[in-house]
């Protein structure tokens, strides 16, 4: 098949959750979607396991995907489960361990997601090897934790075979930065990525900038909820396959209500005094990461600063936008007036004292912000996949 339909990715999404049960995996298979073995013994599939959790806390080695051929012999599946409790809280874990490191490919991306993508890549090249002639789909799908490496494995899979890759995830997080996110557009091409994220999904708006989702400068496939975030209803799987349910990839194209990159309104935003709405709110977080981005870029370009230079050296990423911000607060006004503006709406939304001037926004309390803004919405992330 040239591309899967929303149904059809939405069910494998959701039934691959049932692979962290090995006794579940051959059931899993029988569905039409992949070809059968034709003799006792013999297997067109992989069963993949992952290291989630930490190096030491919460270690974990899970059932965690499947590589398998299709029916057709024209088409090849990877496809990897999603967050779950059902490990001790291995994966939440996992999803915390933010950091930036390399990808196998030298492009800057978080560090929890490569490291449990990485644990599987033995597996997965010993799959391909054995589908080495091109002609191929590859479809790599997830949902949460399931997408994030989905987008992993689909930019190896595009840098590393002939095949033709295709990408769909339902309410992922963000898996890299700018360098990554452009780099991985190209390599797939975004009109073969479906991204598909409800407007109330707490997941896909974590982790906060530089990480970025592909394709880039695409909304992806914006879905309207009206489910309150703090309630994680909007990221399970089931809301998702129901969203997406005799549509095409056409009609699930909608765009977001709010110009959040829009400028004049991102500064607008900024420079209001007036209280601030519900900072649990999907419409709050959208602004924060928005205004983030412009602020950022606006010192970068004046500053000089290399902001994905800045990103992939030591330190943490809360270290490197402080170093970024109290660069721009010693530049001309035009550019400092911003970062006070910025730093004074997130100290308002984290109930702190707000800094009366720029003298007093050093980087100790900039990291300070940018640390507890950066702990609130991985907060409502995670208490969105507890509730799973």
């Amino acid at each position: 098949m040239p591309e899967m339909s929303p149904d059809n990715a939405a069910q494998l999404a959701e039934r691959i959750y049932d692979v962290q049960d090995l006794s579940l995996v051959d059931f899993f298979l029988e569905q039409s979607f992949f070809k059968q073995a034709k003799k006792p013994g013999s297997s067109p599939h992989k069963h993949l396991t992952a290291d989630v959790g930490g190096r030491i806390i919460l270690k974990h080695r899970d059932g965690f995907g499947i590589c398998a051929q299709g029916s057709n012999n024209r088409d090849l599946f990877l496809i990897f489960r999603g967050t779950t409790m059902a490990n001790s809280g291995a994966d939440i874990f996992t999803d915390a361990h933010i950091g930036i490191e390399n990808s196998s490919a030298g492009l800057p991306v978080h560090i929890g997601f490569n490291r449990c993508f990485t644990s599987m890549l033995p597996e997965i090249r010993t799959f391909f090897s054995t589908h080495v002639k091109g002609g191929k789909t590859v479809h790599c799908i997830g949902h949460s934790l399931g997408g994030a490496i989905a987008s992993l494995a689909a930019d190896w899979v595009a840098r590393n075979t002939i095949h033709t890759v295709k990408l769909y995830t339902f309410g992922a997080p963000r898996v890299g930065t700018n360098w990554f996110v452009k780099s991985t557009t190209t390599t797939i091409g975004g009109e073969h990525i479906h991204r598909v994220y409800h407007r109330t999904d707490p997941v896909p708006m974590v982790p906060l900038y530089p990480f970025m989702h592909a394709p880039y400068d695409q909304d992806g496939h914006y879905l309207f909820s009206v489910e309150p975030l703090t309630s994680g209803e909007a990221h399970k799987m089931a809301k998702y396959k129901k969203s997406v349910k005799t549509k095409s990839w056409k009609q699930l194209s909608d765009t977001p209500e709010n110009p959040y990159t829009v400028e004049s309104a991102i500064e607008s935003w900024l420079k209001s005094k007036s209280p601030l709405a519900d900072t649990s709110s999907a419409t709050f977080w959208r602004w924060v990461d928005s205004a983030l981005i412009y602020v950022i870029k606006k010192v970068a370009l004046a500053a000089i600063v290399s902001i994905q230079g800045a990103f992939v050296t030591a330190f943490t990423i809360a270290d490197k936008i402080a170093y970024i911000l109290v660069k721009g607060i010693n530049l001309a006004e035009n550019i400092s007036i911003w970062v006070e503006h910025l730093m004074r709406k997130l100290m308002q939304a984290l109930g702190m004292k707000v800094a009366k001037s720029k003298e007093e926004l050093t980087h100790s309390l900039i990291r300070v912000v940018l640390m507890r803004i950066t702990e609130k919405a991985n907060k409502e992330a995670r208490n969105a996949l507890r509730r799973l």
